[in-house]
């Protein structure tokens, strides 16, 4: 069995609050159960240290750095400083323990860490930043757009150049599957997708009463997030309520900004912040709302609420990693007027409702099945371990 090393420019353990660090924990909890030695080296809020227990129990040594918002100083300086620090102790633990293969989660921790000698390594992107960045073009204005499609342009130059160094790269998605073939069509591409992280129980008491509730999940500080989230309230919740007027709406994550919980009134939009388990949310849920208008990877908020049985309403950027088809597995709609009727459509018809939560849980079982992504990963690393040589990444 081969000793793993884990680089990420997060914190994983099973309840961190974000998809990345909660499917990574996923993956290296699949591969310790299939005997491989782990480490790990990572950035750390100080409220995640509580969770440290769940992963020293899969690995044989944890190094942990501070995350740049956990320390005190300058925000543009203490982001370098945390960056310093993780690419430091990555190095100094290369060093010392010499594992025989390194993983690498992120694009940005692999930017981290160019130029140090590694074992054979692998990479799995979460994003492909240039497409990110081509969909944020597409539709912003002035110098906005302009700041987008320079940003485009670094990423179109730098990611397929940074992807041809890792001998192993793992797309998140199918549709980041078929956007990276083109950029190392001579080296292994493996899916390795976000598992669903929530599971269908009907012991799980729903958060709220049952009713014409709507949910939208996700970390409320990111700008993807909080955009899809104002586009919402803006341009489709009003008219959501014209058709459905004792709708609810739930915005539910990890530090909201003070512009998004002003929307809150307590009655028909409700802004939650952390809660400490998502399932009992996702119950209450009539319809899952993903108004995301920028996408890529794949979304495990998505994913979660299909595999609850929730029906989703999503933008077409929403369904781009997760292949679904649109009207069987969940409705799509990108204009205010579209969104908000297929909304309204759901609500009123509890048929509908039910079918499209049955497809879409259907689907997320036939397609992402985490124990079999484990399975394609673990054959591709021994392959790794016993043929490829040292490299510098």
């Amino acid at each position: 069995m081969a000793h793993i090393l884990f680089i990420y420019k997060q914190f994983p353990s099973p309840s961190v609050g974000h998809a990345g660090g909660e499917s990574l924990f996923q993956l290296m909890a699949g591969l310790h159960r299939r005997g491989h030695r782990l480490s790990l080296v990572a950035r750390i809020l100080d409220e995640e240290r509580d969770q440290l227990p769940a992963v020293d129990a899969l690995c044989d040594h944890v190094h942990t750095v501070p995350h740049h918002r956990a320390m005190d100083g300058p925000p543009p300086l203490n982001v370098l400083r945390s960056y310093v620090s993780l690419r430091r102790a990555a190095a100094r633990v290369i060093r010392e323990q010499r594992p025989d293969l390194v993983h690498v989660e992120t694009t940005q921790t692999a930017i981290t860490l160019l130029g140090l000698r590694m074992p054979p390594a692998s990479l799995r992107t979460q994003d492909v930043n240039w497409f990110l960045q081509e969909q944020r073009a597409a539709r912003s204005a002035g110098l906005a757009r302009l700041d987008a499609r320079i940003k485009h342009a670094l990423y179109r130059w730098l990611e397929p150049a940074l992807y041809r160094r890792y001998a192993l790269l793992l797309a998140i998605s199918e549709g980041d599957r078929r956007l990276l073939a083109p950029t190392r069509p001579e080296r292994p591409l493996l899916l390795v997708p976000l598992a669903p992280a929530l599971h269908p129980d009907p012991a799980i008491a729903p958060a709220v009463a049952p009713g014409p509730t709507l949910l939208f999940v996700g970390a409320m500080y990111r700008d993807h997030n909080i955009a899809g989230a104002t586009w919402f309230l803006d341009h489709v919740w009003p008219r959501v309520l014209r058709e459905v007027p004792d709708a609810r709406f739930y915005v539910v994550g990890n530090r909201p900004p003070p512009a998004l919980r002003a929307r809150a009134e307590g009655e028909r939009v409700n802004v939650t912040g952390f809660v400490p388990d998502l399932a009992p949310w996702y119950r209450a849920a009539a319809i899952f709302v993903a108004p995301m208008l920028v996408a890529g990877g794949l979304l495990q908020k998505v994913v979660d609420a299909m595999a609850m049985g929730v029906p989703v309403v999503a933008t077409s950027s929403c369904n781009h990693g997760l292949g679904a088809t649109p009207g069987r597995h969940l409705i799509t709609a990108d204009a205010p007027e579209a969104f908000a009727a297929e909304v309204a459509r759901l609500l009123r018809a509890p048929d509908a409702r039910a079918a499209i939560g049955a497809a879409g849980q259907a689907f997320i079982r036939a397609r992402y099945d985490p124990e079999a992504a484990i399975d394609r990963w673990d054959a591709a690393l021994r392959e790794l371990a016993e043929g490829t040589p040292p490299r510098v990444v």
